[in-house]
C-alpha cells in the first residue's frame, strides 16, 4: 500500500470555483443539499474523471474512474461557542462607520436570498457581531438586544481545521490526506453507497444513490463528515418528485407535486431552515426526500420541465406548500398540528367535490367518520395496491410493547387507561392522557402521539384496549396538512389539472412563474 501524505499536483487549468451556499450562476439558482449526515466513512465511485481539492487550495487530486473510500482518521474534539448578532446592513460604508464607533463589534460579509415581485435574487449584506464569544446560550441571550440574534458555532480544539481525512484509492491502493472542507467534482455522475433512504434521524434503511458530479465534504460539530450536493433548483425538484409521490402516477399529479415541492424548497431556504448547518436543505423527510438522479425517468423530467419555476403564491409570498400522504378525507389546520398562528392557505378542507363543512372534534363524529366510507378523492379502499391502507388502517399493539415505550420516557408502570382530551377539526388527536399504575403521561403533540404508540400512520384514530393488546383503527397517513397526495393522484385520474389540484388543497393561492435574478 502506498501512502501519500501530500501527494497533490497543481493543474495548469484551474477548474471553476464551486461555492457551497445557495447562489446564482448563469441565470440559474443552485442550492446545497445534505445527502449523507454524520458519516465516519463514505464510499463513492465514478465512471469519469474526478477531482478532489481543498476549498481554498489550488491543488487537486486527479482520478480516472475511481473507487474511493473517504474516512476520518480520528474524531476531533470540538466546543460550542455562541455569538451575538447586532444587525444586518446592505451598505459597506454604514457598517464600517458602525464598527469604528463601536470597536467591541466586528462585521462579516455574507449574502441574503430574497423574493420580491416574483423574482428570487441574492444580495450582499454585512452582519455585525459582538467580538466577545459566550460559553452558553443563556449568557449570549443576556447580551442580545431586541432586534439581535444568537448564533451557535463550533471550533475544533487544537486544530481549527479539524482532523485530516483519508482518501483511499481502492483500485490503486493509495492513500491521500486532506483537510475538510473539500470539493469533489466529476464529469460523470457519482455513485454514493449506503445513503439513508429517507429519515436521517431514525434511519432504518440505507440505499445506493447516484448524483450529478458536484459534491462537497464538510466536517460537522460532532467531528463527523457531511456529504453535500450542489444542485440546480430544477434538477433538485426532479430528484424530489419520484420520492415524494412516485414516478408512475398521473402526469398532472406529478406536476402538482413538482410545483408544491419547488414552493416548499424555496420557502425553507428563504426562512433559513438550515441556516446554521452550512447547507440549505437536507435530503431526508425533515425537508424533502431527494435522491439525486437515481429515480428520475422521462415522465418525471416532463412534469418538472412543464412546470419549470412555477410556484404557489399567497399575498405575493411563496407558500409553505406542505403535503402528506393521505388526509383521511379532510385536511387539517396547520395551527392544530404545529403551534403558531393560523395560516390562511393551510386550513381544513373537505377532500371531495363541493364545499361540504365537516367538523370531527367530537368523539362521536370522529368515530363515525373513521368507521364509515366517504366519497372523497383520497378514498383508496377499492385500490389493490399499497395505496389501499393509506386511507383506512388498523394496527394492533401489545400492551407489553406499549408499556416498554411509556416506561422509556417515564416511570409509568402498567397501562391502566387512555383518554383522548382534544381533537382538531379534522379529527386528529391533539391531546391525550395515558394512565399508568406508577405515573400518568400527557401528550400534546400530534407527532409524539403517533410515535408513542409505535409510529402509527396518523393521529386520526380510535382505540380499544382488549386483554393484552390495544387495537387502533384510523384513517389517513401523515399529518394531514396541505396537499393530500393520494387525493391529488385520484383527482388527476378524474381529469383535474395540476392547478386545480393545488387550488383545491391550498386555499386562495395562485400559481406563478418566478424569475431568477443574478
Amino acid at each position: 500500500m502506498k501512502k501519500n501524505i501530500f501527494s497533490l499536483f497543481f493543474l495548469a487549468i484551474i477548474f471553476q470555483t464551486i461555492l457551497f451556499s445557495a447562489e446564482f450562476r448563469n441565470g440559474k439558482f443552485y442550492l446545497n443539499v445534505e445527502i449523507l449526515p454524520n458519516a465516519e466513512q463514505i464510499h463513492i465511485k465514478s465512471d469519469g474523471k474526478l477531482y478532489i481539492s481543498e476549498t481554498d487550495s489550488p491543488f487537486q487530486l486527479n482520478f480516472f474512474q475511481p473507487d474511493l473510500s473517504i474516512q476520518l482518521t480520528e474524531k476531533p474534539n470540538s466546543e460550542a461557542i455562541w455569538q451575538v448578532g447586532i444587525k444586518k446592513v446592505s451598505s459597506k460604508i454604514e457598517v464600517e462607520n458602525f464598527v469604528k464607533t463601536f470597536p467591541e463589534c466586528y462585521f462579516e460579509k455574507t449574502s441574503e436570498i430574497t423574493f420580491q415581485n416574483q423574482t428570487i435574487s441574492q444580495s450582499a449584506i454585512f452582519a455585525i457581531y459582538l467580538k466577545e464569544d459566550f460559553v452558553s446560550y443563556e449568557e449570549a441571550k443576556s447580551r442580545c438586544e431586541l432586534d439581535g440574534w444568537i448564533e451557535e458555532k463550533h471550533t475544533f480544539l487544537g486544530n481549527n481545521l479539524g482532523s485530516e481525512i483519508l482518501i483511499y484509492d481502492i483500485k490503486n491502493e493509495e492513500e491521500y490526506f486532506l483537510n475538510a472542507p473539500f470539493n469533489i467534482i466529476s464529469d460523470e455522475p457519482i455513485s454514493v453507497f449506503q445513503v439513508p433512504k429517507s429519515n436521517f434521524w431514525n434511519t432504518k434503511k440505507y440505499v445506493d444513490r447516484t448524483y450529478a458530479g458536484n459534491l462537497k465534504i464538510l466536517q460537522n460539530p460532532l467531528g463527523k463528515m457531511n456529504l453535500i450536493a450542489n444542485v440546480e433548483l430544477e434538477n433538485y425538484i426532479a430528484g424530489v418528485v419520484p420520492n415524494e409521490i412516485g414516478e408512475t402516477v398521473p402526469i398532472e399529479a406529478m406536476k402538482a407535486q413538482a410545483i408544491a415541492a419547488r414552493s416548499e424548497a424555496l420557502f425553507k431556504i428563504l426562512h433559513n431552515h438550515h441556516k446554521d448547518d452550512e447547507y440549505d436543505l437536507c435530503a431526508g423527510t425533515h425537508c424533502q426526500v431527494f435522491s439525486g438522479i437515481s429515480n428520475v425517468n422521462e415522465k418525471v423530467k416532463t412534469a418538472v420541465n412543464e412546470t419549470a419555476y412555477q410556484i404557489c403564491i399567497y399575498n405575493s409570498k411563496i407558500v409553505n406548500a406542505v403535503y402528506s400522504n393521505n388526509c383521511g378525507g379532510i385536511t387539517t389546520n396547520s395551527s392544530d398540528i404545529w403551534s403558531g398562528k393560523s395560516v390562511p392557505y393551510l386550513v381544513s378542507i373537505y377532500d371531495g367535490k363541493g364545499n361540504s363543512k365537516v367538523n370531527l372534534q367530537s368523539e362521536s363524529n370522529a368515530k363515525n367518520w373513521i368507521l364509515g366510507s366517504q366519497p372523497v378523492f383520497c378514498n383508496t379502499e377499492n385500490d389493490v395496491s399499497w395505496k389501499k391502507n393509506t386511507y383506512q388502517w388498523q394496527e394492533i399493539v401489545s400492551k407489553n410493547r406499549l408499556e416498554k415505550n411509556l416506561n422509556s420516557i417515564s416511570n409509568f408502570g402498567k397501562l391502566k387507561n387512555i383518554k383522548i382530551t382534544k381533537r382538531g377539526i379534522a379529527g386528529r388527536i391533539l391531546r391525550m392522557k395515558i394512565f399508568g399504575t406508577e405515573n400518568n403521561i400527557e401528550l400534546n403533540n400530534e407527532l409524539k402521539i403517533r410515535q408513542i404508540f409505535g409510529d402509527l400512520r396518523s393521529s386520526f384514530f380510535i382505540f380499544e384496549i382488549k386483554n393484552d393488546k390495544v387495537i387502533f383503527t384510523g384513517k389517513g397517513s401523515g399529518h394531514g396538512v396541505g396537499m393530500c397526495q393520494m387525493g391529488a393522484i385520484q383527482m388527476a385520474e378524474l381529469g383535474y389539472s395540476a392547478e386545480e389540484i393545488l387550488k383545491h388543497y391550498y386555499t386562495g393561492i395562485e400559481i406563478k412563474k418566478i424569475k431568477i435574478s443574478n
